[in-house]
């Protein structure tokens, strides 16, 4: 016979959020089923199980390619030979790699949420200003 497996927290909240909607449907129909019956929604919980359980290796899968993909735009990102930077749309720097910093002359950590019109010369600041409005209230 096998062993229940080990719940977790949101797999046991999902599970009693399940069973609680299947006592609502079964309260409504109290019918008793034959063997045949009985053994044919076996089955079907069986085969469910097994789909289910593939799904979930699937999702494993695909989210271990994702985090695959997300350390390699990382590093590529990050090791950049060209100065990257990402702005929020009040102009505050959100992202940069390692040659945008050297480029400012600061570390990454300080610059982070720093606004980047900080390092734009006086006189073109105002023009850099509406420069990043005009980007984010353009839509793509």
């Amino acid at each position: 016979m096998n062993k229940p497996k080990k719940i977790t927290n949101k797999s046991g909240k999902l599970r009693r959020a399940a069973e609680k909607l299947i006592n609502k449907k079964k309260k409504g129909s109290e019918a008793s089923l034959s063997e045949t019956d009985k053994l044919k929604l076996i089955h079907e919980l069986e085969v469910h199980q097994l789909e289910l359980e593939m799904q979930n290796e699937e999702l494993k899968q695909a989210s271990e390619k994702a985090e695959l993909a997300e350390k390699k735009y990382t590093k590529l990102y990050d090791f950049a030979p060209t100065g990257y930077l990402t702005l929020t749309k009040e102009g505050e720097i959100s992202e940069l790699n390692f040659s945008a910093a050297l480029l400012l002359g600061k570390k990454r950590s300080y610059l982070i949420e720093k606004r980047f019109a900080l390092f734009v010369s006086a006189d073109t600041r105002a023009v850099f200003n509406t420069f990043v409005q005009t980007i984010y209230q353009t839509k793509p």
